[in-house]
């Protein structure tokens, strides 16, 4: 005990004692080294060392409430060394941010909970990205479809506009009539006897371009004139290709030119008259038709005549399957399908072409992208998003392709941001083998692509996903088992954040795609 025993009394006996005596004694001793202890306790007895009245009190301290009695010992901190890579790992709770945009918000960042939005005209300004383009990527049933619609539907309610290129599906419509105002029709179907698109209307004119310095210079009328006939023989060479499988020689190139220029006169249309007030009805009045440039190739001058050698009539007997065959009524008369500019979301309904054959199905959606294109491809109608929804339709046609990356490179001249919507990225491939024309401009696609969303990805999938996207192994790990509506963004060099989509309740029925599974 201590110092306690110090104090004890001390007790002892001779021999004669008796069993009975030694006994008492002990007895008086205990009780007088009890009543010592008590009195030590409550402060009664002196210290025989230095006279002081002192209290003891047990190891825990005196019993008082609240009185934080017990260790009050303050370990030394552990120092460990580890490389950052390892520490990344060991410390999960470190999160991660969101891009600081404030335009459409799109969800949460999942480590750390974070807002992500991303308005990507935003992004460019800050020089976040240097391309205006998308790529979505993601199997059936991974939540693509309402992601893409959220994000669109929140930059329309940012103030921007929308148009999706082809809405197969029909899921589209419901969205863009829900942003429309009363008594507006935001969606032109395609495909249905009566309803005629003309792929070789002039479209718009605009008042001006960027040139090599980012300046912006006037255009001439020599300028436009070019403008009109480059993407009206453009889209009729792809339509020939399509349709024979073959290239076009140089003769059958220069007669189907020249044929298109003698339609123009033979209309009586003035290319160059028209000006950025001219309307659209305006211009699709005095357009060219097909069968109008079928004409003018079975019947060319003398002097085309004696350049192609009648190489002209084999197109026209190519293009005469736009007039009599699967697309007949639909792309070879005057446009009858006009649509508002002014609204916030624009939808081609191609649904109805669903039964046409893969050919023709493909030759539609480029003339429905063409006439599109012609009238929002200038730096007058705003900022715009282009959706191209089954943009894996297109991939393997050189044609197409070569469309599509010319859209992707003029992009920010015409304000317009693209997104391009695929099941997986082996999709590429089918656009060609391995060094193959179609192969490199479906790559050069993908590389003039900054922003990068990717969903889920099966198993099989993920090592092309993850190479051609320079994903790393974390990034291919978290796309391996990425719940439904989560996805992994890719934002210019940035670090990727997977992300959760967030929607309403409202935004639930406008894009469920499951209503023909669960109803």
């Amino acid at each position: 005990m201590g110092k306690r025993k110090s104090q004890m009394r001390m007790v002892s006996w001779d021999a004669e004692t008796t069993r009975q005596g030694r006994r008492a004694v002990k007895i008086a001793a205990a009780k007088e080294t009890a009543r010592l202890r008590k009195e030590w306790k409550t402060g009664g007895a002196e210290d025989p060392s230095t006279g002081l009245v002192k209290r003891s009190f047990s190891a825990g301290g005196e019993a008082r409430a609240r009185n934080l009695r017990g260790s009050g010992l303050v370990s030394r901190p552990v120092t460990r060394e580890a490389s950052t890579f390892t520490l990344a790992g060991a410390f999960p709770w470190v999160s991660q941010s969101g891009l600081g945009t404030t335009r459409a918000y799109i969800g949460n960042v999942t480590e750390g909970g974070g807002m992500w939005c991303l308005d990507p005209w935003e992004a460019y300004q800050r020089e976040l990205i240097s391309g205006m383009s998308c790529v979505l990527i993601g199997t059936v049933g991974t939540g693509k479809s309402t992601t893409v619609k959220a994000w669109v539907k929140r930059l329309v309610q940012a103030g921007r506009q929308a148009i999706i290129m082809s809405d197969a599906k029909g899921e589209w419509g419901i969205v863009a009539r829900a942003l429309a105002p009363a008594g507006k029709d935001p969606e032109i179907t395609v495909g249905v006897p009566g309803r005629v698109l003309n792929p070789l209307d002039s479209g718009r004119r605009p008042a001006s371009r960027l040139d090599t310095d980012g300046g912006e210079v006037l255009i001439s009328d020599e300028e436009w004139v070019r403008m009109v006939r480059s993407r009206r023989s453009t889209m009729m060479k792809t339509i020939v290709q399509i349709l024979s499988g073959e290239s076009m020689s140089g003769d059958e190139k220069l007669a189907l030119s020249r044929a298109i220029t003698d339609a123009e006169t033979a209309c009586g249309e003035d290319v160059a008259a028209m000006t950025p007030e001219t309307s659209i009805e305006e211009s699709a009045a005095a357009a060219p038709t097909i069968p109008d440039v079928i004409t003018a190739l079975r019947h060319p001058s003398a002097e085309t005549e004696e350049f192609t050698a009648g190489a002209g009539r084999g197109v026209a007997n190519t293009l005469t399957e736009l007039v009599e065959g699967d697309l007949k009524g639909l792309f070879d008369g005057r446009s009858t399908l006009l649509f508002d500019e002014s609204l916030p979301m624009l939808v081609f309904n191609t649904r109805p072409l669903r039964s046409l054959s893969p050919q023709a199905r493909k030759i539609a959606s480029h003339c429905v992208s063409s006439w599109a294109e012609s009238v929002f491809t200038n730096r007058d109608a705003g900022q715009r998003v282009a959706v191209y929804e089954e943009g894996w339709e297109n991939l393997d046609d050189v044609a197409s392709l070569e469309r599509m990356v010319a859209q992707w490179k003029l992009a920010r001249d015409y304000g317009l941001f693209n997104i391009l919507i695929l099941h997986k990225l082996s999709d590429l491939n089918r656009a060609g083998d391995e060094g193959t024309r179609a192969r490199v401009l479906a790559e050069s696609l993908l590389a003039d692509t900054d922003i990068r969303v990717v969903h889920r990805q099966k198993s099989d999938q993920l090592k092309a996903t993850g190479e051609l996207l320079k994903l790393t192994t974390s990034e291919r790990e978290e796309i391996s088992r990425a719940p439904k509506g989560h996805a992994l963004w890719k934002v210019g060099e940035l670090e990727g954040r997977m992300v959760k989509t967030v929607r309403t309740k409202l935004e639930g029925e406008l894009f469920d795609t499951d209503h023909a599974m669960t109803s």
